[in-house]
């Protein structure tokens, strides 16, 4: 009897050590676990501390842990995380200077974005008054040709009648002040379109300059914002073994992504060096929306 509890022991001993080799992620399971589900090799995971300040509810968390397995899931086509509220594994949000950081980096980008929006807009309508300005420059222009013509026809007019040494009746008079007096009319109008194409062209100079000034004032923010917000550092969040600790995020999909990567560290992944990669240290260029495990991350998870 002995001898076979001996045997049973080295068994059950040298199984669950091929199994944490194959699969290191049970490392981060309890023992009880282990032993209650001898052939289940998922990671189980619980959520615990959220501090009230990030504004975000245990259930929302949950829900993108949930999410984050998913991108896993859908990568390898292998459960490899399963939410157990009695998990030795818990996920904490702690807030620190890093989410503070974080509050002031989203903050300033919402000014800047609103500031673009705005200068946008203001650039529009300078494109409008632009082709408006040269609509009104080609109605000028036709209408100083008109009375240009008018004003030849009449000096013409004039030149035959004292040329005839003919008198000039009363209605020759009459009819040279009517076209005199339309003439005048006629030069009146130009000037006073002119003066008004002026006055439009000068506001719109301002409203450039205006705008090309508020344009470097923009470039400079944003060199200072490029300054001081450096690329995101997954530091942001940590896995000690027995939980992950997520210290700052910016959106849902900044905590979904940074919560999948730091799963990968429970699998026992390192840091990788393709820059589209989850397992990349810099959050940087990735696809916050719609992300995907890259070859790079699947060859890092079958070599492990």
């Amino acid at each position: 009897m002995r001898f076979w509890l001996i045997i049973f022991v080295i068994l059950f001993t040298s199984y669950f050590a091929i199994q944490r080799h194959l699969h290191p992620q049970l490392n981060h399971n309890s023992i009880i676990d282990r032993i209650s589900h001898p052939l289940d090799h998922r990671l189980r995971y619980r959520i615990g501390e959220i501090d009230p300040r990030f504004n975000i509810s245990h259930e929302q968390v949950k829900l993108l842990a949930q999410q984050a397995t998913e991108i896993w899931h859908l990568g390898t086509m292998k459960n490899l995380f399963v939410y157990d509220p009695n998990a030795k594994l818990a996920i904490h949000l702690i807030y620190d200077e890093r989410q503070i950081e974080s509050s002031a980096r989203n903050q300033a980008l919402n000014i800047l974005e609103n500031t673009q929006q705005d200068q946008n807009i203001k650039r529009e309508k300078i494109e409008k008054i632009r082709a408006e300005l040269d609509q009104s420059n080609r109605e000028i222009d036709i209408y100083k040709v008109n009375y240009e013509t008018k004003m030849s026809q009449y000096n013409q007019f004039v030149s035959r009648i004292y040329q005839s040494n003919q008198g000039v009746t009363p209605s020759i008079h009459a009819q040279l002040e009517q076209l005199k007096n339309q003439l005048q009319a006629d030069r009146v109008n130009l000037n006073q379109k002119l003066a008004l194409h002026n006055q439009k062209v000068n506001q719109l100079n301002q409203q450039v300059d205006a705008l090309n000034s508020n344009t470097q004032q923009f470039n400079q923010s944003v060199d200072q914002f490029n300054a001081r917000f450096q690329p995101r550092q997954f530091d942001k969040g940590t896995f000690s073994g027995q939980s992950i600790n997520i210290y700052e995020f910016q959106s849902d999909a900044d905590l979904r992504v940074t919560l999948a990567h730091e799963f990968g560290h429970a699998l026992g992944l390192l840091h990788n060096s393709d820059p589209k990669a989850l397992m990349y240290p810099v959050m940087k260029e990735q696809d916050l929306q719609n992300f995907r495990l890259t070859s790079s991350d699947l060859a890092m998870l079958n070599s492990r």
